[in-house]
């Protein structure tokens, strides 16, 4: 067992990975539980909020009460490892809890005044079995919609409202209905050309984004076609800067940059497209801190969807193989935003985001205190640490010639009358599953 030291408050310094505060989590401004601190803002919030922590010392990259850390300057740097993902697992007590899906935003901020206004009840009309048939034929629908609008807009320089709206129409019911079956689809979906996969896949998310915040319906057709449609214009940039493996030179990435105004070019041809629609793909590589792009706006100045697209945006992109990077483990993409808040993306809205996946996101795997490993199927939304699983892996790591099917809240006693917990969460890259054997 590794060792956690009692560290004051007083004493802590940057580089020490806390592992456990002395007060419930949810009574603090610390979304993940498990976390290297880098700032000494950070240092300055645990001050006001705890006496001491316990702190992981070989996790640590100084030396804490004599303990030289573990973790090297290349470790730290990796996004993907088992590693740098066991430092934000979670222990499956009510204090540790991350998230009530049906608890009101704050309301002590501008933002969570407007989203207590703007709040739409959406229960769980479906089970996530009962969806996945219904999402699969409409990924497959939207799949090639996204195809034949990408076409068009290449061969003809025309986009094809009536095609967009029709299937936005369709995945925007489907969210409503359940939005884990089309968040885990999309997220295990083979992959094809990376442009068709993010458009649908970002405007999946910002679909159950929208949902989670209570955005009324319409609304939510405004996001989920925004998200269709907030590279388009990407179709008239050169493959040598699409596909290049590798960083852009600073002459490539001004030309990519390009993208946001051939996208609204190619908008602005067809007036059935929404003008709230324009703005968000206009603002989607805007930053709260005035570095983004193309009008470097800034904090008030980036409306509510726009800060909402930006978000979703770069985590389907961190989560997504790239020809330029590989793809990150879901957990660690959310730990990158986390990082990231408040400096480029809007802090209340990446909180909501973090909430609306859960500390576990579908599709994500995990590894179970039994050594077993599942995939992740389904939220509890009172009790986000403890999804629906399907346990594929036992505990040698072969496979199961029937995946075991687990709610985590109610599954029997594991061993010892311990109950069923998520040890940690995994890298990507070491499973696949297909999803064909099991529901489809």
């Amino acid at each position: 067992m590794q060792m956690k030291l009692k560290v004051l408050t007083e004493d802590l310094s940057l580089g020490m990975l806390v592992y456990e505060l002395d007060r419930p989590w949810l009574d603090t401004p610390f979304v993940f539980q498990g976390f290297l601190i880098e700032q000494q803002e950070q240092i300055e919030d645990l001050r006001l909020y705890c006496r001491f922590v316990l702190v992981d010392p070989a996790r640590s990259t100084v030396p804490v009460g004599g303990v030289s850390g573990g973790a090297s300057a290349a470790s730290r740097a990796s996004v993907a490892t088992a590693k740098r993902l066991e430092a934000m697992e979670r222990v499956a007590s009510e204090r540790s809890i991350l998230v009530l899906e049906e608890a009101p935003a704050p309301s002590s901020t501008p933002t969570g005044r407007l989203l207590a206004k703007l709040r739409t009840h959406y229960p769980p009309l479906t089970k996530v079995e009962d969806e996945l048939p219904l999402a699969k034929q409409t990924l497959e629908r939207t799949s090639e919609a996204v195809r034949s609008i990408l076409e068009g807009v290449i061969s003809k320089g025309v986009l094809d409202s009536k095609v967009l709206h029709e299937s936005i129409d369709e995945v925007t019911e489907s969210v409503i209905r359940n939005p884990d079956a089309l968040l885990l689809l999309s997220y295990l979906k083979k992959k094809s050309k990376y442009a068709y996969d993010h458009a649908i896949s970002v405007s999946i998310h910002l679909l159950a984004f929208g949902r989670h915040i209570g955005l009324p319906k319409k609304q939510l057709q405004t996001l989920g076609a925004a998200g269709l449609l907030l590279d388009i214009g990407m179709a008239r940039l050169p493959e040598t800067i699409l596909e290049k493996k590798g960083n852009l030179s600073s002459e490539e990435y001004e030309a990519m940059k390009e993208h946001v105004q051939f996208g609204l070019d190619i908008i602005r041809s067809s007036p059935e497209i929404a003008p709230q629609t324009v703005e968000i793909i206009t603002q989607h590589h805007e930053r709260e801190n005035g570095s983004g792009y193309p009008q470097g706006l800034k904090e008030r100045e980036i409306t509510l969807l726009g800060k909402m697209a930006a978000i979703v945006d770069c985590f389907v992109a961190l989560i997504s193989e790239r020809p330029y990077a590989d793809s990150v483990a879901p957990l660690d993409a959310l730990q990158k935003l986390y990082n990231w808040r408040k400096e480029y993306y809007h802090e209340d809205m990446v909180e909501q985001f973090i909430q609306c996946l859960g500390p576990y996101p579908v599709g994500s795997y995990v590894e179970l205190n039994t050594g077993e490993v599942a995939i992740v199927l389904a939220h509890n939304r009172i009790r986000r640490l403890k999804p629906r699983v399907m346990v594929f892996l036992d505990t040698d790591k072969k496979p199961y010639t029937s995946p075991i099917m687990l709610d985590l809240i109610n599954a029997p006693p594991a061993f010892n009358d311990q109950p069923y917990e998520i040890k940690c969460s995994l890298p990507e890259g070491g499973y696949v599953i297909d999803l064909k054997e099991f529901y489809l």
